[in-house]
């Protein structure tokens, strides 16, 4: 069983965050039950909704009661309601194999304020089950972290190589961003500081993802250096294109970088059953970060884009 790497499980974990989010309904029971199999194997038993519905239990294993959730803008008085009625189901449907409940929702922020208070509400009330609470954060400790790192590819996607892509791959990326020559004098990228991940409020996984790739950037510099002239600058306007575009439909700097690297990473190689997947999501991770020091992606503090000024 191969276990990821630090820098692996960072990759994983920032794509597991953005999935959260992003799903809702079916597709975070599905992304839920998909972990859990992953994790149980056989074990897990996966209820139909079909028909008559699933009487409270969204997948079941070894005593635990799964009740999933997933919502982009969640109703406090519905999830409150939501969370009485499916335990009320479960316990009335599945008490004689049923040990332990837990709602399980996407919602890495927390519950809203009377679905929470319903939750703590059901923790004390005396019943003869333990109730528990799945935010992300729980169901990543749970679940996916004890899963080895082919597991974690089959429900997240292959991660980036934590070594430097070849020069090719990070050509194929510049050449897709390229669309045109125009000639400008861009200078050398100057180091990132600290302050601007913080200022971006980025995720530890994503702060470790930038930290350890822009060791590496300096292949990117060299491409750049041997490239045609101007063909960094314009590389740089596509790709802050292409930036403005998913912030303006994206729910943190996470969710950003990360459409960044995997949409250049599938629009510059396609599809992810080449051999060569860890390269290229690598080749694309290490241009949106060279970008990103030469801070001409993401918000940058006003004291360090003076500083970069003087320089």
């Amino acid at each position: 069983m191969a276990v990821p790497s630090d820098f692996e499980f960072a990759w994983f974990y920032g794509h597991f965050a953005v999935q959260c989010v992003r799903a809702d309904g079916r597709a975070w029971e599905d992304m839920v039950s998909n972990a859990m199999q992953a994790r149980h194997g056989g074990d897990f038993i996966q209820v139909d909704a079909a028909g008559r519905g699933d009487k409270g239990c969204d997948g079941y294993v070894n005593g635990l009661m799964l009740a999933c959730y997933g919502a982009t803008s969640p109703s406090d008085a519905y999830v409150r309601a939501k969370i009485e009625s499916d335990y009320t189901k479960a316990a009335a449907h599945w008490s004689d194999v049923m040990k332990t409940w837990a709602f399980v929702h996407n919602n890495a922020n927390g519950l809203p304020t009377m679905a929470a208070q319903a939750m703590a509400s059901m923790k004390t009330a005396g019943h003869p089950h333990l109730i528990e609470h799945w935010p992300p954060q729980v169901l990543w400790d749970n679940v996916y972290a004890d899963l080895d790192r082919a597991k974690l590819s089959r429900l997240l996607g292959a991660p980036a190589s934590d070594r430097p892509a070849g020069m090719s791959y990070i050509a194929e990326c510049v050449k897709l961003l390229s669309r045109s020559r125009l000639i400008a004098d861009v200078g050398e990228t100057l180091p990132v500081p600290l302050e601007k991940m913080e200022y971006n409020k980025f995720g530890s996984s994503i702060i470790k993802l930038i930290t350890e790739t822009k060791n590496h950037t300096h292949h990117v510099r060299y491409y750049f250096k041997h490239a045609t002239p101007g063909e960094q600058y314009q590389v740089s306007e596509n790709l802050r294109m292409r930036y403005d575009g998913f912030r303006a439909t994206s729910s943190s700097a996470d969710e950003v970088f990360l459409r960044l690297c995997d949409s250049l990473a599938k629009e510059a190689f396609g599809d992810e059953l080449s051999d060569d997947i860890e390269q290229q999501r690598s080749a694309a991770l290490l241009v949106v970060t060279h970008f990103f020091e030469s801070c001409l992606l993401f918000e940058t503090p006003d004291e360090v884009r003076l500083r970069a000024a003087a320089v």
